[in-house]
């Protein structure tokens, strides 16, 4: 029922809290999981996170809210690639990275810190070393990069297809050297429900993503929180010696996002700005 509502009932719903003794400012997510970033960080005695259920029903509440001139409301969207099918209020703001998950891989040190206390550390120097990368982040960005890629391409294409919950154990390269662009695009052709791609397919959308992987300089732009935390699992429990799945990899990673690593974001600002008032009734973090 939660997925049916549309920006209207989201904004009748914000009006309702409003009318409260003490109404607070509201800062409308996409979903559960957003507001599980910010909350530990919210003065939940003069704001309050709202998970909205979507992407569509956020900006159209958004939008409602602008045109009646509110300033106590805000939301915190997925950057994506700019895809936003509807125009973009000026109170909402933009992830830093893709998605929320992807801005915490990317803050700070929450990935290294997460990745020490989840697994053996002579295991990840070694292939950390043995890969002459400088850190966790990269090799899991050259996992998660190319099906990001194969994301939009899907989204723009029509495709039809499910690159979500991609097998990093079946596609991923040796050394964490990205994946098998045509093994992963079987799999998620194999794992879709209505594709409207086929294998005689595969040959020409490997090519097209090849090329378009070329083109591309800042690759953790285009890298989906889901993907980078499904890839590091992939990386802790098949050569670090780490036990953990994806869904518990990406609420510790939460967890580990510290008032350090918000400082590090456009969040930090952006939010007080979109709601008109001052940082410390926002957050905490000061």
């Amino acid at each position: 029922m939660r997925n049916d509502l549309d920006g209207n009932d989201l904004f009748s719903y914000i009006m309702l809290l409003q009318t409260a003794p003490s109404p607070k400012k509201y800062i409308v997510c996409e979903g559960d999981s957003d507001c599980a970033v910010l909350d530990p960080h919210i003065n939940d005695y003069t704001c309050e996170t709202i998970p909205g259920y979507g992407k569509n029903s956020v900006l159209e509440a958004m939008l409602i809210a602008e045109q009646r001139n509110l300033r106590d409301i805000a939301a915190l969207i997925d950057r994506d690639w700019e895809k936003d099918r509807l125009p973009v209020s000026s109170l909402a703001v933009k992830t830093d990275f893709y998605d929320i998950d992807a801005t915490v891989f990317y803050s700070g040190d929450v990935c290294r810190r997460v990745v020490g206390a989840f697994c053996d550390r002579e295991e990840v120097r070694k292939f950390i070393g043995l890969g002459s990368w400088d850190s966790p982040l990269e090799p899991v960005t050259e996992l998660a990069f190319p099906i990001g890629i194969l994301r939009k391409l899907n989204f723009e294409g029509g495709w039809g297809i499910r690159f979500s919950d991609t097998p990093f154990r079946e596609v991923a390269l040796a050394g964490a050297r990205g994946v098998d662009i045509e093994r992963t695009v079987l799999s998620a052709i194999e794992r879709s429900k209505k594709p409207r791609v086929g294998i005689s397919d595969v040959a020409s959308i490997v090519d097209i993503a090849t090329d378009a992987m070329a083109e591309v300089d800042d690759k953790p732009a285009y890298c989906c929180g889901h993907d980078l935390n499904g890839a590091l699992a992939y990386l802790m429990t098949s050569k670090w010696r780490g036990r953990i799945n994806r869904t518990s990899l990406e609420r510790a990673m939460r967890a580990a996002f510290s008032c350090k690593e918000l400082f590090s974001t456009t969040l930090h600002t952006a939010l007080p700005s979109a709601l008109n008032c001052i940082s410390s009734e926002v957050f905490t973090c000061e």
